[in-house]
């Protein structure tokens, strides 16, 4: 029934048969069943203890007893699960109870079976009187109540030890978590551990390739890793990991002719270096990974529920020391860890997915340099009119009527807009006046013969001549005509009847039908792939069901700002101009800058990036 050393998976499946000695409580009880009744005697005894699946004898009386024959009235027992008595055919009686686990909280369930031979005793083929059979079969009853008392006051007591347990390796693990680093973590576990513990000493070794270092030793800030000690230690840590499972020295008494005990010849090295009689090490799995091992020195020796208690331990405390070593590392250690792990990863075994998307990666990339495409520069368009005539306000007046605005379409000589000519009238009627009294005087001074004075009324008469011409001038451009068939661009003079305009005020912009330029905003970083004669194609927002041929024609030095960045305007021309352009209309270009591999295309602006600010950092 004892468990071997380190092995979790057998101290879990104990039994309440562990907990109480049920050889030694038989004995008592049958001598005493034996020894207590005249006229009955019990001859033997046998407990039958369930050991999933199985039930299995875990205890005999008398020691040379074989017990066979009350095995059928224990399997009936088992069944009934109430006392029973049966008949044997060797003579006497088999008397059995059922002992219960009270602790089980869905009821009572059945956990073993007390069987007795029961005789005459004064003829042993004989079978008792039911008389005499009463009284045993109640005290095997009280017998029976008061074992199954103390396998549950036992089974309390180990669940609040493993409470009490489990509330000390919380706290040691809260104590690891609230570390900041490896170091101080492996500090606070080595130390708590072996003042939990009354250790001499307890190491803390992690796991660097095929081999373990040493990494913190309790009460020690420093250690110098060529001691012998250090060394030794470190190899026990080694032995540990490569049988994965813990290893104590001394072994248990009994646990040495086991076929399947640890080897132990490090830790007796160990041992027999530091005079420290007893050493645990057990190691630290994550995921089944050897990640470290734990060494314990102390001078009592260890049993099972030590090393099963530091087991569980570490199984909670590896993967927090874990991260915090990861955490701990410079960042380009990182890097090729992670580099490393993500080819395992891609190499090794499983992580189908993983390797799928891998091929199909590879592949995108293989195809993108192998296989060529006409590449693009993507700039916003405008779309203008080839030439604009501005209309302005010919002289300083009053808008007397507007016939057009911007939008409409006008031939040649229309009217656009009058200006009022009221006092431009009363000046010609005014100059005309003046130029007549001018021309009298200048007949009277020519016949009396005064030249002096004819100059001078001559002269006045040049300049009321002038005046004249200038009101005539003003009076003919009074009315705003287009110069040629077109489209008013801009302009609305409806909503300014009557009110004053200076001369050469802008009015109106009239531009000629069909015929347009296209600017295109080009970013400066791929002004240098533009060239005149390249050829592409425009959208407009305005009709995206039809794309138009354009061609470069120039490249101009003005240049915008636009989303942050700066751009040149490229004039480009129309190769047809469908029905329904407007000056003004917007939408986006592509230049056709020739053919080029897929990779260079799609990691072009990426590139450029890189090698600015490669040039900007290190030149």
């Amino acid at each position: 029934m004892t468990s071997t050393t380190g092995d979790v998976e057998t101290q879990a499946a104990a039994t309440s048969a562990d907990i109480v000695d049920t050889q030694a409580w038989l004995t008592r009880h049958g001598e005493r069943l034996a020894a207590s009744y005249p006229g009955v005697e019990v001859a033997e005894g046998i407990v039958l203890w369930r050991q999933s699946p199985s039930w299995l004898p875990v205890a005999l009386w008398p020691a040379n007893a074989d017990g066979v024959a009350l095995l059928d009235l224990a399997d009936q027992v088992r069944e009934a699960q109430r006392g029973l008595v049966s008949a044997l055919d060797q003579g006497g009686l088999a008397i059995g109870y059922p002992v219960r686990d009270l602790s089980d909280n869905a009821g009572a369930s059945l956990i073993g079976v007390v069987a007795l031979r029961v005789t005459h005793s004064g003829a042993p083929a004989e079978s008792p009187r039911e008389d005499d059979l009463v009284p045993l079969m109640q005290r095997l009853e009280d017998a029976v109540a008061g074992l199954e008392r103390d396998i549950l006051a036992r089974h309390h007591a180990i669940t609040r030890r493993r409470q009490s347990q489990l509330g000390d390796h919380l706290t040691l693990l809260a104590a690891v978590l609230e570390q900041s680093s490896f170091d101080a973590a492996a500090m606070q576990l080595t130390t708590r551990l072996a003042a939990a513990l009354d250790a001499e000493r307890v190491s803390l070794g992690w796991r660097r390739g095929s081999r373990t270092r040493m990494c913190q030793i309790s009460h020690s800030a420093r250690f110098n890793r060529k001691m012998n000690r250090i060394r030794a230690t470190e190899a026990a840590m080694d032995e540990a990991l490569d049988q994965r499972r813990a290893v104590v020295w001394p072994l248990q008494e009994g646990v040495e002719q086991e076929a399947g005990a640890p080897v132990n010849r490090c830790h007796g090295v160990l041992c027999e270096m530091t005079d420290v009689p007893c050493a645990l090490t057990v190691p630290c799995l994550d995921d089944g990974k050897p990640r470290g091992a734990v060494t314990i020195e102390r001078e009592q020796p260890f049993d099972d529920e030590d090393i099963g208690a530091l087991q569980s331990l570490m199984a909670l405390c590896t993967r927090a020391l874990e991260e915090k070593r990861r955490n701990d590392r410079p960042l380009p250690i990182k890097a090729i860890a992670a580099v490393g792990e993500q080819s395992a990863r891609l190499l090794g075994a499983g992580h189908l997915g993983y390797k799928l998307t891998a091929i199909v990666l590879l592949a995108v990339a293989a195809f993108a340099y192998s296989a060529t495409g006409t590449d693009h520069q993507s700039a916003d368009a405008t779309l203008r009119s080839d030439v604009q005539r501005v209309i302005a306000a010919p002289f300083q007046g009053y808008i007397d009527d507007a016939r057009v605005r911007a939008g409409d379409r006008v031939e040649k000589g229309d009217v656009l807009a009058t200006m009022d000519t009221r006092d431009l009238r009363l000046q010609q009627l005014q100059s005309q006046s003046e130029l007549a009294k001018l021309s009298s005087e200048a007949q009277e001074l020519r016949a009396e013969g005064e030249r002096a004075s004819l100059n001078v009324v001559d002269a006045q008469r040049d300049q009321a001549e002038a005046e004249l011409q200038l009101v005539q001038s003003r009076l003919d451009r009074a009315n705003l005509r287009a110069p040629y068939d077109g489209v008013v661009v801009s302009g609305d003079l409806t909503q300014r009847l009557g009110s004053a305009v200076e001369g050469g005020e802008e009015l109106f912009r009239v531009a000629p039908e069909d015929d347009y330029r296209l600017e295109l905003a080009v970013d400066e970083a791929r002004i240098n792939d533009v060239s005149p004669g390249q050829q592409g194609e425009l959208i407009l927002s305005a009709m995206t069901d039809t794309p138009l041929d354009f061609e470069v024609t120039r490249l101009t030095p003005e240049t915008r700002s636009q989303e942050g960045s700066n751009r040149f305007i490229v004039e480009a021309e129309l190769k047809e101009a469908p029905a329904g352009l407007r000056p003004g209309m917007e939408g986006v270009g592509k230049i056709e800058l020739g053919e080029d591999r897929l990779i260079s295309i799609w990691t072009r602006e990426l590139v450029d990036w890189l090698r600015l600010n490669v040039w900007r950092w290190w030149g």
